[in-house]
């Protein structure tokens, strides 16, 4: 088979239990507080003519009104005369939002966005073509992140942070149980089963599109492939995929081992996170954006971050954001000018702050991305992460096909095997439409 998956409030948190809230991202707001140089600095600064820009993001990246972003677009804004009005929105309302109001000839004039949106944005012409415009800056980042940012070879945003999926684990009960920290799947099963009782579960998984998200690693560390070489087909259905399907699924239907409020976790990672934070899970796999709740929520629990355990390849799953200019916008220059100065160099302690990778090259090979143990595990795994395919359906398909297929087969309503089988189906269908 040929491959084609590119590689590359502490009360609240103690007490959340199932339900649906912000939307899945895979970035994080940390609430810390964050620094930056002069904001007339590096990006060119605006030439204090006013004027007011819109940016828009998910609600964990626009955070509350003392988020690094919220403070760093204020250090812009009161600099350069410039009201920047950043808006939260759900995740899973963000992309729909954007698209309806630019075919409407509206939206904001910035927009930060997960990179597996990009293609569906740029395709929509919600986001600017970005050809020309940044070329003075883009030898900062490297070439699999500007390739996440673009769509049919053309540029439509800077990379502003990037990610990967690993193992969080709880040290303590590791510890206590005597157990080691999992390298293979077999290991990750019998240390979950073996961690689960009472009150106590041993793996955090999620439902719907955190199902569908989560399981892509499974699927490339048994050899499989989400489409075929050319995009057309689905992959994903063949007997790698079904194999790496059944353990997955195993997880949840035979070895129960996640707490029951998973069924729940839907779309916001504050629903994941909620049982390891306090304490009632041992192992979680997300990315670094489970740090900032973990430190927030229960800064008592002793916990430590892995690569993800393989089976025959190593993988992870390659995420992030791309910051770009609105198509619609009014003052696309002035919009520049703010995505120049965030992206820049002397920025990116605001990044650094809220708990995500920043995309820049020279941030990813600093000190700063070793000095960390937890860290650097997210930084070496970059070398075996993937990104998902880069097509406009894609939200379609991860969102939509795959999130519902999933839901079945936790809820009990259909054979695992039958349910990606069928998936795989619709996602022909889909990609032939």
């Amino acid at each position: 088979m040929t491959r084609r998956d590119s590689r590359l409030s502490r009360r609240q948190l103690l007490t959340l239990g199932g339900g649906a809230a912000a939307g899945l991202t895979l970035s994080a707001c940390g609430t810390g507080p964050a620094g930056g140089s002069d904001p007339t600095g590096s990006g060119g600064g605006g030439d204090g003519s006013g004027g007011t820009l819109e940016l828009w993001a998910n609600t964990a990246t626009a955070g509350d009104t003392d988020s690094p972003l919220q403070q760093a677009t204020q250090a812009w804004g009161e600099t350069n005369g410039v009201t920047v009005n950043v808006q939260g929105i759900a995740t899973q309302d963000l992309v729909p939002k954007l698209t309806t109001t630019a075919a409407g000839g509206e939206g904001p004039d910035v927009a930060i966005v997960d990179v597996s949106s990009v293609p569906q944005l740029a395709a929509a012409q919600v986001l600017a073509d970005l050809a020309g415009t940044a070329d003075a800056v883009t030898g900062d980042f490297g070439e699999e992140l500007l390739a996440g940012s673009s769509y049919d070879g053309t540029l439509y945003g800077l990379p502003y942070t990037t990610n990967n999926v690993a193992l969080y684990y709880n040290t303590t009960m590791f510890s206590d149980a005597g157990i080691q920290v999992p390298t293979t799947w077999d290991e990750l099963r019998e240390a979950a089963i073996e961690l689960t009782g009472g009150e106590q579960y041993g793996y955090m998984m999620g439902a719907q599109g955190q199902g569908a998200f989560l399981f892509w690693p499974w699927l490339w560390q048994n050899g499989g492939s989400i489409l075929n070489e050319d995009l057309t087909e689905a992959a994903f259905a063949d007997d790698l995929g079904q194999e790496a399907f059944a353990f997955y699924s195993g997880l949840v239907l035979e070895d129960k081992v996640m707490p029951p409020e998973f069924i729940a976790s839907n779309a916001s990672w504050d629903e994941y996170v909620a049982p390891f934070v306090q304490g009632r899970c041992a192992m979680m796999a997300i990315g670094p954006w489970g740090t900032a709740p973990i430190v927030d929520g229960n800064p008592d629990l002793d916990w430590a971050v892995a690569p993800l355990p393989g089976r025959t390849e190593e993988a992870s799953v390659l995420g992030g954001t791309g910051i770009g200019i609105g198509h619609n916008s009014a003052n696309p220059d002035l919009a520049w000018e703010l995505i120049s100065w965030l992206t820049a160099a002397d920025q990116m302690s605001y990044i650094q702050e809220s708990g995500n990778i920043p995309g820049r090259a020279d941030v990813i090979t600093s000190d700063w991305a070793t000095e960390d143990p937890n860290r650097q595990v997210f930084i070496e795994q970059m070398e075996v992460a993937r990104a998902r395919p880069a097509l406009p359906l894609w939200g379609d398909i991860e969102w939509g096909v795959m999130a519902n297929m999933w839901d079945t087969v936790i809820q009990g309503q259909q054979a695992p095997a039958d349910a990606l089988a069928a998936a795989a189906e619709e996602t022909n269908a889909t990609l032939s439409s």
